[in-house]
This record gives structure tokens, C-alpha cells and sequence, in this order.
């Protein structure tokens, strides 16, 4: 069993994926939980499990630093 990280291209909540080392699974394609969109599709016959970690609502905003503080003189 493989199991690695996964972002959603679209809306980049962060997924966990578990993928079987043997062929016993069959092509498929899964949507994103949060916005609907495809995340992956493939052929190969592997059995793939997305699992949400934390959807992108719920991710910390990108904050821009503050300026620096400007000393005045006196």
C-alpha cells in the first residue's frame, strides 16, 4: 500500500490517497469533496481511496507581512 499527499488543483484542499500494490481495482475517477472538480482519473486497474484532510475553507489565509514600523525623529 502507497499512501501519499494530494491537493486539489482547483480549490487546494489537501487530500490523503491510499493506493493498493496489487491489480485487483478497475479505472475510475474522483471529484473533490469541496468544489466538485475531477482530482484524478486513471486506467491502470489499482484501487485508489481519496481521503479529505482539511478542505481549503478551512486552511489558514496567505497574509501579507505588515510594513516595517517607521521611527520618527524628534
Amino acid at each position: 500500500m502507497k499512501i501519499s499527499d494530494f491537493t486539489c488543483p482547483s480549490c487546494t484542499s489537501a487530500y490523503e490517497v491510499a493506493e493498493s500494490s496489487l491489480p485487483i481495482g478497475r479505472p475510475g475517477r474522483v471529484e473533490c469533496a469541496t468544489c466538485g472538480q475531477l482530482l484524478d482519473m486513471w486506467q491502470d486497474p489499482k484501487l485508489r481511496a481519496y481521503r479529505l484532510v482539511m478542505s481549503s475553507e478551512h486552511k489558514y489565509r496567505h497574509i501579507d507581512a505588515p510594513p516595517s514600523p517607521i521611527r520618527a525623529t524628534a
